[in-house]
């Protein structure tokens, strides 16, 4: 895999130039049009065979949809780490992957190669289950992962969930509400918050309310006065070209963070990425991103937070 300091040469930075103009003109927003087209920029970059050992589909709750993806690293675990991984799609869609489809296997491939082991997991969707199924879904795959990851050489305890989009949403709920964790549940490693929607007034996107409920059941489900609260460290990301009701939230969620701790969260801006592109590049030559989630896994707190 190349570094950051070798992308950053002749060829390489023209290409990645070249490449943020043309997500730069997809435009911040949202949209099937924006995923496809961005998704067929990484498609041809990414292996449709995998070189390491996934157990798929196993059960961690009774319902269909509550089945993970196990990705095994090939050598040992990287001090014992895990990453679990939470897809979007709006709480209506999305999925966690299968054979031969580069999405999300990418980050249980790059995950693997950098040593960790790797959960994606899919969860109940809206309308049939809206809130909190979504954070209920992540508590238990959380809570099936720490029961087992000690049979592949991971540590039980060094579990770092990952949500994007409205899995970020569900992640942020799971933290946020500890009443939701099944009995005998630990608090995760760490949380990343990608790109997702942490205080559902605040948001544009009309799916919200398929999930969240009307405006006033909305106004009770913030998760932002829980993430404020919370011990567990958390990561969160945004993108340039994220629509502007999302960078609203991060934005939100940064401001009751400092006034909670007088200090932000750790952080991560992925210039030059919109909403699709910063989870599809993961494992490509563009380790910008991936190099600093890498560094969250194995240390989740930073200095002075812990």
């Amino acid at each position: 895999m190349s570094t950051l300091g070798e992308l950053r040469t002749g060829q390489d930075i023209g290409a990645l130039a070249a490449q943020r103009l043309l997500i730069g003109g997809f435009g911040a927003r949202l949209g099937g049009d924006v995923r496809d087209r961005t998704a067929a920029i990484y498609e041809p970059r990414h292996p449709r065979e995998l070189a390491h050992r996934v157990l798929r589909d196993l059960p961690y709750g009774p319902h269909r949809l509550q089945r993970l993806d196990l990705h095994l690293p090939e050598e040992g675990v990287e001090q014992g780490s895990v990453l679990c991984y939470v897809h979007g799609g709006g709480y209506v869609g999305g999925d966690k992957g299968a054979p031969g489809r580069p999405f999300y296997d990418n980050i249980g491939r790059w995950g693997a190669g950098e040593g960790f082991v790797v959960a994606n997991l899919n969860y109940r969707l809206a309308p049939d289950d809206a809130y909190p199924a979504g954070g209920e879904d992540v508590a238990l795959a959380l809570h099936f992962v720490q029961q087992h990851v000690a049979e592949h050489g991971a540590d039980p305890a060094r579990v770092v969930m990952m949500g994007h989009s409205a899995g970020s949403s569900h992640v942020a709920t799971m933290v946020a509400n500890p009443e939701l964790w099944p009995a005998g549940t630990a608090a995760p490693a760490g949380a990343v918050l990608s790109s997702g929607t942490y205080d559902p007034l605040l948001g544009g996107d009309e799916r919200l309310a398929l999930y969240f409920g009307d405006r006033e059941a909305m106004a009770a489900r913030s998760a932002i006065p829980g993430l404020c609260a919370t011990d567990v460290p958390l990561l969160v990301s945004t993108t340039e070209f994220d629509p502007p009701d999302l960078q609203v939230q991060a934005l939100s969620l940064f401001t009751a963070f400092f006034e909670a701790h007088g200090r932000l969260p750790q952080h991560v801006f992925a210039d030059g990425h919109n909403h699709f592109s910063v989870v599809q590049q993961i494992g490509t030559a563009d380790t910008w991103f991936s190099e600093r989630l890498a560094r969250f896994i194995v240390s989740p707190a930073s200095p002075g937070t812990a």
